[in-house]
C-alpha cells in the first residue's frame, strides 16, 4: 500500500513550465565574478518535477540571453563535453568563486529579469490541470458566467478582468489570503521562529532574481547545465513558498539558488539524467565547505523525483548519501527513494482557513476517500497556494490543486525552523519527529489523512 501511494504521489505534480521572454524590470546587483557560460541556451525549458510536461511553447521573438558573466574560477568538475548529445553546447554552466562565499554579500553568477508573457486570451476553456487559466492574461472579454466554482481560476497578479466582477469575487483578496502558508507557521514567526540563520538551497528552473518575495534572501544563483535563456514560472514559486516575506515558511532563511536542466532535449521529448541532479547536490556540499559554521546550508529542495530505472540512479543516491552525511537534508518529490517517509500534498478551497488542520485534504487526482494516514506518510500545504510569478517584482499567482512541486519547498522551510529552534538537529531527528507529531484527519470528503503539525513539533525542540 505505502508503495503505491509513493508512486502515485510521484507521478502527480504541477504542470510547471511556461514560456519566458525578455528581462524586465530593477534587479539586484552582480557581486561575483562567474565562469563563463559554455554558449547560448536553447529555446526550450525543462520540468523539473516527475510528471511534468514540457514548456507550452518557446519564447518570443526578441528575448535576451542571461546578464553576461565575467571571467573566474574553473567550471570543473561540472564539465559536460563528455555528454554526446548533439546539442549539448545549449547547456549553459555558470558558477560563481566559492572564495568570495562567508561574507554575508549576494554572489549572484548573473542576473535573470522578469518575462514578458504574451497570452492571448481565445475564450473561457476549462483545462485539466490549470483549470480555467487567465494567468498573465488581458481576459476583460471573459464572460465569467460559466464558471460554478472559483476554485477551477488560475489567475494572477497581471491578469485583466471584466467590470464589474462578479459578486464575492475578488482576485486580490483571493491571491493575499492564499499568501499565508498555512498551519499557524506565521504564529510560529510572531514566535521568533523565521528561519534566521539559516540557509536552503534550491534546485530548479531559471530563476527570476528579482522578485521582492525573496530578492533580498539570495545569497547565490549559479546555473548548472541549464537550458532556460529566460526566467521559468518554477523557480520563483518554490523560491517563495520555502523564503518568501510573505509567502514563505522561513522567511529569514538564506537562499542559495542553482537553476539547471535535468536532462536533455531529443527528437523524442525530454530525457531524464539523475546524475546532473547529483552533480546540483555536489555543488551545494562543495559550497558548504566555504560557509561558516553558523551560516551553512541544512537543506535541499528539489521538486523533482526519480527512480531506479532513471539513468543516473547510483550517483542521485550517492550524492544524497554525501549531502546527509554532512547533515544536509535533501528533498525530493521521491523522498521514500532515500528516507524513510513519503511526503503527501495536501489541498484546499481558496476560502478555506490555510490555519485549520481541517481545511486540507487530498488533491482532485487522487481517491478524495482513500486512506492516507499511515505511519509513514507526511501531509504538507500544496494547493492554493499564491506564490512570486515571474512576470514582475511585486506579481503573484494561484492554482488550486498545487503539485507535490509545492510541498517539497513548504517542507523545506520548515526544516529552516526546526534548524533555527534546535541547531544540532539532524535530518533522521527531523524525519521521526514529523512522522510521530502527525495529525490524522479526517476530510469531509471521507477518508484519512495524515497533516503535519509544526506547533508540535517547534514545541518538542524547545520543550
Amino acid at each position: 500500500m505505502k508503495k503505491a501511494i509513493a508512486c502515485l504521489l510521484a507521478a502527480c505534480l504541477l504542470v510547471s513550465a511556461l514560456p519566458g521572454c525578455a528581462p524586465a524590470g530593477e534587479e539586484p546587483p552582480v557581486v561575483t565574478p562567474s565562469a563563463p557560460a559554455e554558449s547560448e541556451p536553447p529555446a526550450e525549458s525543462e520540468p523539473p518535477a516527475e510528471s511534468e510536461p514540457p514548456a507550452e511553447s518557446e519564447p518570443p521573438a526578441g528575448s535576451e540571453p542571461p546578464a553576461e558573466s565575467e571571467p573566474s574560477a574553473s567550471k570543473e568538475p561540472w564539465d559536460y563535453s563528455g555528454h554526446d548529445d548533439p546539442g549539448e553546447a545549449r547547456y549553459v554552466t555558470n558558477l560563481i568563486d566559492l572564495d568570495a562565499l562567508g561574507d554575508g554579500k549576494a554572489h549572484l553568477a548573473l542576473q535573470m529579469g522578469a518575462s514578458v508573457w504574451d497570452r492571448e486570451f481565445t475564450g473561457m476553456v476549462k483545462e485539466e490541470v490549470w483549470g480555467y487559466d487567465l494567468r498573465a492574461m488581458d481576459a476583460r472579454k471573459a464572460d465569467l458566467s460559466v464558471v460554478e466554482d472559483w476554485n477551477e481560476v488560475s489567475f494572477s497578479t497581471d491578469t485583466r478582468w471584466p467590470d464589474p466582477l462578479p459578486e464575492g469575487f475578488s482576485p486580490e483578496e483571493i491571491l493575499e489570503f492564499n499568501k499565508n502558508p498555512g498551519l499557524s507557521i506565521r504564529d510560529l514567526h510572531q514566535q521568533g521562529f523565521t528561519g534566521k540563520g539559516v540557509a536552503v538551497a534550491i534546485v530548479d528552473q531559471g530563476l527570476y532574481t528579482g522578485h521582492e518575495e525573496y530578492a533580498q534572501n539570495l545569497k547565490t544563483y549559479e546555473l548548472i547545465h541549464c537550458s532556460d535563456p529566460d526566467a521559468q514560472m518554477h523557480g520563483p514559486a518554490v523560491s517563495s513558498i520555502a523564503v518568501g516575506k510573505t509567502v514563505g515558511v522561513a522567511p529569514e532563511a538564506d537562499l542559495y539558488y542553482i537553476g539547471s536542466t535535468f536532462g536533455h532535449w531529443t527528437g523524442n521529448g525530454f530525457v531524464f539524467d539523475a546524475a546532473i541532479v547529483a552533480d546540483c547536490i555536489l555543488r551545494v556540499c562543495e559550497m558548504n565547505e566555504h560557509l561558516p559554521p553558523e551560516g551553512k546550508i541544512r537543506v535541499i529542495s528539489i521538486s523533482k523525483g526519480y527512480h531506479k530505472e532513471d539513468s543516473g540512479y547510483e550517483e542521485m543516491q550517492n550524492a544524497i548519501r554525501q549531502a546527509d552525511e554532512q547533515g544536509i537534508l535533501v528533498l525530493t518529490t521521491s523522498t521514500e527513494a532515500f528516507y524513510p517517509f513519503s511526503l503527501f500534498g495536501l489541498s484546499r478551497g481558496y476560502f478555506d482557513d490555510p490555519d485549520d488542520r481541517s481545511s486540507y485534504g487530498p488533491s482532485g487526482w487522487l481517491r478524495t476517500d482513500g486512506d492516507y494516514s499511515g505511519p509513514d506518510i507526511v501531509g504538507v500545504p500544496m494547493g492554493s497556494r499564491a506564490y512570486a510569478a515571474c512576470t514582475g517584482p511585486q506579481n503573484y499567482e494561484i492554482e488550486h490543486e498545487g503539485g507535490l512541486s509545492w510541498a517539497v519547498p513548504w517542507l523545506a522551510g520548515f526544516y529552516a525552523l526546526c534548524c533555527q529552534a534546535r541547531p544540532d538537529i539532524t535530518p533522521a531527528e527531523f524525519i521521526e519527529l514529523i512522522k510521530d507529531t502527525v495529525q490524522a484527519v479526517q476530510p469531509s470528503s471521507g477518508g484519512r489523512v495524515n497533516v503535519i503539525d509544526p506547533e508540535a513539533v517547534i514545541a518538542r525542540l524547545t520543550g
